[in-house]
């Protein structure tokens, strides 16, 4: 079995799957990139900036519902691709993106600073969700694996094999999580592997340290570019991107 890891193609519809084969499962995804230069620890302050242009009603862009925090798959992730505000929303975050689109002004403030979100490029994707031999190769960037329990496993490990093996346990739960979140359940078994990590490193979000590392894997599903994995994928963290230039090993 084969897999085209460059296959994405034009949606017919932005808001429905449009594959020629019924029995294939297909991600919509639409990135929408910013003509805004952004830092990395502003990401949670885009989302601020985002939503507060939006009414109440835009559940997808915040997670919040009427009765707390909407704990699904984050089908609206704020990005910083080359350096620069994203916006990519996923399947039902397509259709909701025209909340936004639809607003007569984007002026707005990301923390103090005074901005106008003024859209660079839109691209809109149909993603092939599918097995793929041989096996894909990924860049995982800011993925914040443990949490406060399985930090102490993953120390406790005695050797980085051992550890190793907890982080491709992990990565394959994120993966199958985002999976259920955009309604896809594969008929194979993921197989993951990492190739190489950078040191774990430790970042703030909203004041509390976090764990949080680089690192490249291979694994035979075929992933869209951009896609959030793991804790706080909402604003960033855990964004998947493929390896198109397989000599380089740089994280």
């Amino acid at each position: 079995m084969g897999c085209h890891p460059h296959s994405e193609k034009k949606p017919k519809s932005i808001a429905t799957s449009s594959g020629n084969d019924p029995d294939m499962d297909e991600v919509n995804t639409l990135l929408m990139r910013l003509d805004t230069p952004i830092e990395r620890w502003e990401m949670p302050l885009l989302r601020g900036a985002v939503n507060s242009l939006l009414s109440c009603r835009s559940t997808l862009f915040h997670n919040h519902t009427t009765e707390g925090l909407r704990y699904s798959y984050p089908l609206v992730q704020y990005k910083r691709v080359g350096g620069k505000a994203a916006l990519l929303c996923i399947g039902q975050g397509v259709d909701a993106l025209g909340d936004l689109l639809s607003v007569e002004s984007l002026d707005t403030h990301i923390g103090q600073r005074h901005v106008v979100l003024r859209i660079e490029s839109i691209d809109a994707l149909a993603h092939p969700v599918e097995e793929c031999t041989p096996p894909v190769t990924y860049r995982l960037r800011d993925w914040l694996p443990l949490n406060e329990r399985n930090h102490q496993l993953y120390q406790g490990e005695p050797s980085m094999a051992a550890r190793l093996i907890m982080l491709e346990r992990i990565l394959t739960g994120n993966i199958l999580s985002m999976l259920k979140g955009v309604d896809i359940f594969i008929p194979f078994p993921l197989r993951v592997t990492i190739t190489s990590t950078s040191p774990l490193r430790t970042i703030k979000y909203k004041g509390v340290p976090l764990a949080a590392m680089d690192l490249q894997f291979e694994s035979n599903i075929s992933l869209p570019d951009h896609i959030g994995l793991g804790k706080h994928a909402s604003v960033g963290y855990g964004t998947v991107t493929k390896v198109r230039n397989h000599n380089s090993s740089r994280l």
